[in-house]
């Protein structure tokens, strides 16, 4: 498939089902990852839509300084700020609910161990602060280059690297606390 942006272009100009390949390319992640903000299921699925029926609808222009995933993205963000913004609540991002890790393995016993890992890894990411959380999302669960993060978390890209590496420590400690003894 083609970037996103040359997708979207074809979209503003005028080939309508450039919107439904753009849907099927970024859908799933762009829901995973609203879901690691909002902590509801029924709530990402909407602020997903509602991004999508943003550009369908508004037709922004994007300027391209950014790849569009992480103008996507981005859009997708200031949706859910708005929400919790005009429903009065602090945002609250937990990731008990994901499941990160697609393991395939051979064996019971090696399913059993991933599993396990990956409960201690979402058990470990829910006890950091919220933004740490949201950047090893971004980082490393969505590929973002930090960049791209730094754009879509509205921070200058020395905050942004700076906060991953806060991150990765402060998850490693959590990790060892767990007795959990691979590298990050």
């Amino acid at each position: 498939m083609e970037d996103g942006n040359g997708a979207y272009r074809r979209f503003l100009a005028g080939e309508d089902d450039a919107i439904a390949q753009l849907v099927a390319e970024y859908r799933r992640g762009l829901y995973h990852y609203l879901l690691g903000l909002v902590h509801d299921p029924e709530l990402a699925d909407d602020l997903t839509e509602d991004t999508f029926v943003k550009l369908l609808v508004k037709r922004p222009r994007n300027t391209e300084t950014c790849s569009f995933r992480t103008w996507l993205y981005t859009i997708g963000r200031n949706l859910a700020v708005d929400h919790f913004r005009r429903q009065g609540r602090r945002r609250e991002i937990r990731f008990e609910d994901f499941s990160f890790m697609d393991w395939a393995l051979p064996s019971a016993s090696e399913l059993y161990d991933a599993q396990t890992d990956a409960s201690t890894l979402n058990l470990c990411m829910e006890r950091l602060p919220d933004q740490q959380r949201q950047a090893l999302y971004l980082r490393f669960f969505e590929d973002f280059s930090i960049e791209e993060l730094a754009k879509i978390m509205g921070l200058s890209r020395h905050n942004a690297s700076q906060l991953v590496y806060r991150a990765k420590k402060s998850l490693k400690e959590e990790l060892l606390k767990e007795g959990f003894t691979y590298e990050i």
